[in-house]
């Protein structure tokens, strides 16, 4: 599996070179520029030669000349490289930029400085559905009724690009999305419409205590808890951030949120998750 990183500051390709190796993946290729990506994709080659044999893009959404995002629009607007996933890299924070990143055609952002086993994580999934689709991409030309399988095999990656890799429940993107729907229809009907944000207390600290495959666990945990709280179909959670939950709830008024919230609050400490370092008050 070939991996192609395209940042125009070498230390940082180095890192990520590094960290991709440490899981596994000897196949990456460095770009210093967009104009650099373009020519290792083939983008200007004749329309029967080769197509590129990269699997995954990683491309930070900075660049000198051609930033990332218009890079990315122009290979996911070209037929020998649109089937490569693209991951974007930014320091940004802001929903703006990132939506904006996933209008170009990222299919999901990482944002930095890049955490290796998240980098891992997402990769490795990415990589795996990337496969899947290949291999029946590869099967439709010789049969037809692969097409059927093809189709779900998209669903599986558009299913994965709303989901977060490391907790399974729905990812930023798809809460951005869904929450815009379930507002319209609130305004629209006339129906309260509540939404949770929580937030791990000293989440840095248990990382720095434990390590991040601990805190990984953590977040697993704690998401897995919120998910056994809210059983409601019309509701859902999604993990907005590093260690932000965000939970919309529709139909709910403010004060039967308020109780749900509490309940959620006492099944996440009933976990008794140890925390050492935490400084919030027992």
């Amino acid at each position: 599996m070939a991996i192609l990183i395209i940042d125009d500051v070498p230390v940082t390709r180095k890192i990520l070179e590094s960290f991709l190796k440490d899981g596994g993946y000897t196949d990456v290729i460095q770009a210093e520029s967009a104009e650099h990506a373009f020519k290792i994709l083939g983008l200007y080659a004749d329309k029967d030669d080769e197509q590129p044999a990269i699997d995954l893009v990683l491309m930070d959404i900075v660049l000198q000349g051609i930033d990332g995002i218009e890079a990315c629009r122009l290979i996911k607007n070209t037929e020998r490289s649109s089937h490569i996933p693209i991951v974007i890299l930014t320091a940004y924070s802001s929903s703006e930029h990132i939506e904006t990143a996933f209008k170009a055609g990222a299919i999901d952002f990482l944002s930095k400085p890049v955490n290796k086993l998240e980098l891992h994580a997402r990769v490795r999934s990415i990589l795996h559905f990337k496969s899947e689709v290949d291999r029946l991409r590869d099967r439709e030309k010789r049969l037809v009724e692969t097409t059927t399988k093809l189709e779900r095999a998209n669903v599986l990656l558009e299913r994965l690009s709303n989901s977060d890799g490391l907790t399974g429940i729905p990812n930023r993107r798809y809460f951005d999305y869904m929450f815009k729907k379930l507002l319209a229809s609130a305004t629209r009907l006339a129906v309260p419409i509540s939404l949770l944000m929580m937030d791990i207390d000293n989440f840095k600290l248990y990382n720095d205590t434990y390590g991040h495959l601990a805190g990984d666990d953590c977040l697993k945990l704690i998401s897995g808890a919120i998910h056994d709280t809210i059983k409601r179909e019309s509701d859902f959670i999604a993990r907005y951030g590093g260690e932000e939950f965000a939970i919309v709830l529709f139909g709910v008024d403010s004060e039967t949120s308020e109780k749900l919230a509490g309940n959620i609050r006492e099944y996440v400490f009933g976990l008794k998750i140890p925390h050492s370092a935490s400084t919030v008050s027992e």
